[in-house]
């Protein structure tokens, strides 16, 4: 269940940041396609997030470096989240957006990789 849930959170994950590159490259339609799943995807993703740690905490991973990733991961993700409703100026909401999504890849990254350590 646990890794379920961690395929769970990474896909909606992905659907998250490949909205970028997809504007960046000027599809236009896929980039508003993914728009849409904005939403739908980031509150999966939590949702499957806390899941996934509560499952993996009862199976009791002792991996610290596992635990601390995921951790510093879901922290980021909630920043992100809180960043974007609380910042009215679009130009900083954005910028604070792109940095912390760019350190949610990196803590992600860590994650995957403490995993299979």
């Amino acid at each position: 269940m646990t890794i379920a849930l961690g395929y769970t959170a990474l896909a909606c994950f992905l659907v998250l940041v490949v909205k970028y590159p997809l504007r960046k490259l000027g599809l236009a339609k896929a980039n508003a396609f993914m728009m849409k799943l904005h939403e739908i995807a980031s509150g999966t993703l939590f949702l499957a997030g806390i899941l996934h740690m509560i499952t993996a905490l009862v199976k009791k991973r002792k991996h610290v470096l596992l635990i601390v990733s995921g951790a510093v991961l879901f922290a980021i993700l909630f920043i992100i989240v809180e960043a974007c409703h609380m910042t009215k100026d679009y130009e900083v909401k954005m910028k604070w957006h792109r940095i912390l999504s760019l350190l949610a890849v990196l803590a992600l990254a860590a994650h995957i990789i403490f995993f299979f350590i």
